[in-house]
């Protein structure tokens, strides 16, 4: 029996190489033992973690899906974050996994490489239509040629600004795409039209979702995903330019002081809904959420591209998949759960944009937002714009890789907090990261 301990060592919450073992033994095409019955009761669980209006949604759609199953009775378990991996790695490692449950795109390589993940293949086509799918969403979730998941919903990553704020100082907004440059003098030009009491942005200097635009606009990777072990895309001048460009941002309060970025540890204190910078950088998953917070109209912005770079920084990723555990006695029944979340009409529309937006063409219609007269991009129309603008996801992230992204946040916290200078910093980072990846 696999060690809870074990299961824990691996990406702060998720499960150790011991895991294979437990799950590896049920086989790759389910774990029971002969053939599904569909005439005898079925009693499955369903895992995710999320917000308010994601909980009511999955609970709606797994009461329609049971409504419909005279054998089917799906089970909800629902945790936050931290707690859904802990109570995942726990159950995994016991042997007793959810039949189905809900994928992070920055775990679900680990969690296949490890044996964890149900092939959903044999399903495809048959039971689980994608055939309408754009191609690169298609073969999202293939994992060292195993289908460890189909995407439920899709994103990208976007500034939000305040337009109403900005528009205020007479200032305006980029209509389509805009470079680093572009994002440095609006952020300044905010500064000094706010008089000295607002200023431009957060600081993105530890997020990810920031660093990995910049190295693309020079035609770089984050992660070499397909090195073994991975390793970073990027050189350590690319990440010493980048926490420099946001220093001269601080100095000259282009973004938040360090004590105030300290406090954006959710969107309700974040600078953009505590009004003391306008400029915001999330995800499209995110905006409707932001947007309930604030009373003014709030843009979805792309970001920025590097002038004169070699590749395009915006992409469409899957934000979310559905998986199924390898040990599952119903592999047919969580296929076919997977394709009503996906393509039933009924189930589409009551899940909504609650999770980003679907990935079928045909089930994003359906939940489209009726477009906004002033302008206002709804998130569909924001991956459609980035879509147009930018260039397809390079990969998923590597196994680990979100330790990675975690340590990018640590160590840009003591940059911004005068702990160390930009070059040790480096280093560490560089450092840390390939033993992280090793």
């Amino acid at each position: 029996m696999i060690s809870r301990r074990l299961l824990l060592q691996s990406t702060g919450v998720a499960f150790g190489a011991a895991a294979i073992g437990a799950t590896a033994a049920c086989g790759q095409g389910g774990g029971n033992t002969g053939p599904e019955d569909d005439d005898a009761p079925k009693d499955m669980r369903f895992a995710w973690w999320g917000h308010e209006e994601m909980n009511r949604t999955t609970t709606e759609a797994i009461e329609l899906y049971n409504s419909r199953s005279e054998n089917v009775t799906i089970t909800g378990e629902n945790a936050s974050w931290d707690d859904f991996w802990d109570r995942m790695a726990t159950q995994i490692a016991g042997d007793n996994g959810p039949d189905a449950m809900q994928m992070s795109n920055q775990m679900i390589v680990d969690y296949a490489q490890r044996g964890a993940l149900l092939d959903l293949e044999e399903y495809i086509g048959d039971v689980i239509d994608t055939s309408t799918w754009n191609e690169d969403l298609q073969s999202y979730g293939v994992i060292d040629g195993i289908r460890a998941g189909v995407p439920i919903s899709t994103d990208g990553f976007t500034v939000l600004a305040d337009r109403d704020r900005v528009e205020e100082l007479g200032l305006s907004l980029p209509d389509e795409g805009w470079t680093w440059d572009d994002l440095a003098e609006l952020a300044l030009a905010i500064r000094e039209a706010g008089g000295g009491d607002l200023y431009g942005m957060s600081d993105g200097s530890g997020r990810y979702e920031l660093l990995e635009p910049w190295v693309r606009g020079r035609g770089k990777r984050f992660f070499n995903a397909e090195d073994s072990p991975v390793t970073l895309g990027f050189e350590k001048e690319d990440l010493a330019e980048f926490w420099e460009w946001w220093a001269s941002m601080r100095a000259d309060g282009g973004c938040v002081t360090p004590d105030i970025e300290a406090e954006n540890l959710s969107h309700e204190t974040s600078p953009l809904v505590g009004g003391r910078a306008p400029l915001y950088f999330t995800t499209t998953s995110e905006l409707t959420g932001v947007r309930a917070l604030m009373e003014s109209s709030i843009q979805a912005l792309p970001m920025p591209d590097t002038a004169g770079g070699s590749k395009p920084a915006n992409f469409v990723r899957p934000n979310l998949f559905m998986s199924a555990w390898a040990g599952t006695p119903y592999p047919t029944e969580c296929a076919r759960f997977l394709d009503f979340w996906i393509n039933d009409p009924e189930a589409v529309e009551v899940i909504g944009n609650s999770r980003g937006v679907p990935p079928s063409p045909e089930a994003a219609a359906l939940v489209e937002d009726e477009p906004d007269a002033s302008g206002l991009r709804t998130p569909s129309e924001y991956l459609a714009l980035i879509t147009e603008i930018g260039s397809p996801m390079d990969y998923l992230t590597p196994r680990s890789g979100r330790d990675v992204y975690q340590l990018l946040g640590r160590v840009a916290e003591e940059v911004r907090f005068g702990q160390t200078d930009i070059p040790t910093a480096v280093d560490s980072f560089f450092d840390q990261a390939a033993s992280t990846l090793a």
